[in-house]
């Protein structure tokens, strides 16, 4: 690695005294979660934590050069880095890269491969265009300037930090291999957590409110009657397949900056305000397709909100075009859709305010659902429950169906309550953890709202079409009953954190 991104310091037993003059912008690195002892203005700068993994999770900070030139700035940190920015933030966002969570020895491309590949192709062009006929993006123009190339910042053994300069934030999914995923940073510092009693990155009463709903879990037969009798796999596989261009609705590609998104927004947006929702597209950055929001109100005027959501962008192959996303988000999308669907045809009215969310940019690095988490922070709004439903419909030929739950990026009690809602009303699932990484939940965790992911395998995953123009709903694998089962269970856990009615259908 050159020295204009090397490393500055190694943080061990290093004291702030060992540590050279720091400059005014600064990336710390630490393997270590933040505690209650950590100096203030380091609290002030944390911008999350990175990785699918515990083993192998980083935490991440901006401090400022007052900060780190206090004696006791870096007391409570174990283990970590000091880079340097040599970039202007404010013309980009910092992206981290690392693994998607596919087995390690299917890996077969190196992160210093793939960062030469970035650098390369980067270096090419600037403009991103697009062909509004075949729905395909096309990349040109020579770049005027060097410095607007994406940077490496940082390279480690499991990931990569870049600054990806606004022009590339589109398509720098693009220029990854299948095995990689990127996470945008915020923009702005995340918001100090309780460090009273150590990290607490989701408020205590949030955590024990849900523990005290999954001690108190029983057997609902009217709750098994709306999900059983709501959700309908041939519905949801219709919807997949519109969605995937399987069947004859145009849309070729849903990355987030075609004319097939566009047009899978407006679809969505029609589909879910038919059971009953107030649907709106909310822009959240310049020309990506927008975030489309649901909202179902409560019957009893409380402004308590629960979350189901799924992304609806997709990616293809390394360096192609076409992105039909049949299992990567298009099941997450299809089941929300089976959500909405059953709410409507069931006439199911919620205690508590009900939002089904299907975002985009998530491809990109969770961009829609960050702008939307960051939003509901800033109104103080309160959220009870977030379960982002990605990936539902693959298992290996042979397997059960399964549903998994994250290995790290949750609330543990958000997962043990749709841990215990499956072996209620969808017994056949088998239950289990996955080091999946990254998804839309984790922008709701990093503002403190507890949330959880629904996935489609325990382990790693082994979907041979991940993130691949083959990603398609008619393939060995693909099964629309594991999408019921799961929609059975988020449906429930709907039902059961915002309370419900029944009435006359939508």
């Amino acid at each position: 690695m050159s020295s204009l991104f090397g490393l500055l310091a190694i943080l061990g037993t290093a004291t702030a005294a060992s540590i050279p003059s720091a400059p005014l912008n600064t990336l710390l690195l630490s393997a270590s979660a933040p505690s209650a002892d950590l100096a203030e203005c380091l609290k002030s700068s944390y911008y999350g934590t990175y990785g699918g993994s515990s083993a192998s999770q980083e935490h991440i900070y901006l401090p400022s050069e007052e900060c780190l030139s206090g004696e006791s700035a870096l007391e409570g940190l174990t283990a970590g880095s000091l880079v340097p920015l040599n970039v202007d933030t404010n013309d980009g966002r910092i992206v981290w890269v690392g693994q998607a969570g596919i087995d390690p020895s299917l890996s077969v491309e190196s992160l210093q491969d793939t960062w030469e590949s970035i650098s390369s192709k980067s270096q090419e062009s600037l403009s991103i265009l697009f062909d509004s006929d075949s729905q395909k993006i096309l990349s040109s123009s020579p770049r005027p300037k060097a410095q607007e190339a994406i940077q490496l910042l940082h390279q480690n053994p499991t990931s990569l930090l870049l600054h990806v300069p606004h022009a590339y934030l589109p398509t720098i999914d693009t220029f990854l291999p299948s095995h990689l995923v990127p996470v945008a940073l915020p923009s702005e510092p995340l918001p100090a957590m309780s460090l009273a009693a150590g990290w607490e990155p989701v408020p205590a009463q949030s955590a024990k409110h849900l523990a005290n709903i999954t001690q108190h879990l029983r057997f609902s037969p009217q709750i098994d009657k709306i999900v059983s009798d709501g959700i309908e796999l041939n519905q949801i596989r219709r919807d997949v397949r519109y969605l995937t261009g399987e069947a004859p609705s145009g849309i070729e590609s849903r990355h987030s900056f075609t004319p097939g998104a566009i047009k899978a927004a407006h679809w969505i947006k029609e589909k879910v305000e038919a059971t009953g929702a107030n649907c709106t597209l909310r822009p959240f950055l310049e020309g990506f397709s927008p975030n489309v929001i649901c909202h179902y109100p409560s019957s009893l005027n409380s402004t308590e909100h629960v979350i189901l959501s799924a992304h609806y962008d997709s990616r293809g192959s390394f360096g192609s075009t076409r992105a039909p996303g049949g299992d990567d988000d298009g099941s997450g999308t299809g089941h929300l859709l089976g959500v909405a669907h059953a709410i409507g045809t069931q006439g199911v009215r919620f205690d508590k305010q009900v939002v089904l969310a299907f975002f985009a940019g998530e491809e990109q690095g969770l961009l829609g659902s960050h702008a939307y988490a960051e939003n509901l922070h800033k109104t103080s709004t309160t959220i009870l429950l977030q379960v982002q439903a990605d990936m539902l419909a693959y298992h290996a030929p042979g397997e059960p169906l399964q549903i998994g739950l994250p290995e790290s990026i949750h609330l543990p009690e958000a997962s043990y309550l749709i841990g215990n809602l499956s072996q209620i009303y969808s017994p056949e699932l088998v239950v289990g953890k996955t080091a999946a990484c990254c998804s839309d939940h984790q922008s709701f965790i990093s503002y403190g709202f507890p949330a959880t992911q629904v996935f489609e395998r325990n382990g790693w995953i082994a979907d041979p079409y991940y993130h691949n123009s083959g990603d398609l709903s008619q393939r060995d694998g693909y099964d629309f009953e594991q999408v019921v089962s799961i929609a059975k269970v988020t449906l429930a856990g709907l039902l059961t954190v915002a309370g419900y009615s029944v009435g006359e259908s939508a």
